[in-house]
């Protein structure tokens, strides 16, 4: 005889919504379960000044102001960027963009489902 003969599992499984099997009195639950948020996304931590510029930039920008305006604002006010220069709008322009990519992803509804519901019975062969 062939000692390298793959022999099948005595295991088979049945769904009552895919299969028409017959059930044996053993039911299992099977489902899906999807889970979608933000939070295990790190974000490192702004520092107080960075998240004050955020802040006044997101508030000029509530005013209407466009880039070069909100730029002639910070300068104005004597606020320097991360390497102690003063802004320009193409720098406000980026920073406003990072800004709108964290809210965009911090209010991003939180979503938790079950779907695809089955009843699995487990058949053995003897």
């Amino acid at each position: 005889g062939n000692s390298n003969k793959v022999t099948s599992s005595p295991l088979i499984i049945y769904s009552t919504v895919t299969d028409s099997g017959y059930p044996t009195p053993t039911p299992f639950l099977t489902f899906v379960y999807r889970h979608k948020t933000h939070e295990f996304v790190y974000r490192r931590k702004l520092s107080v000044s960075h998240q004050k510029l955020h802040n006044l930039i997101t508030k000029l920008k509530s005013e209407g102001l466009g880039y070069r305006k909100i730029s002639k604002e910070l300068n104005r006010q004597g606020i320097k960027s991360d390497y102690r220069k003063t802004f320009y709008p193409s720098l406000v322009s980026n920073i406003w963009r990072k800004i709108k990519k964290k809210q965009t992803i911090l209010t991003q509804p939180i979503i938790s489902e079950y779907r695809d519901f089955d009843i699995k019975f487990i058949c053995y062969r003897y």
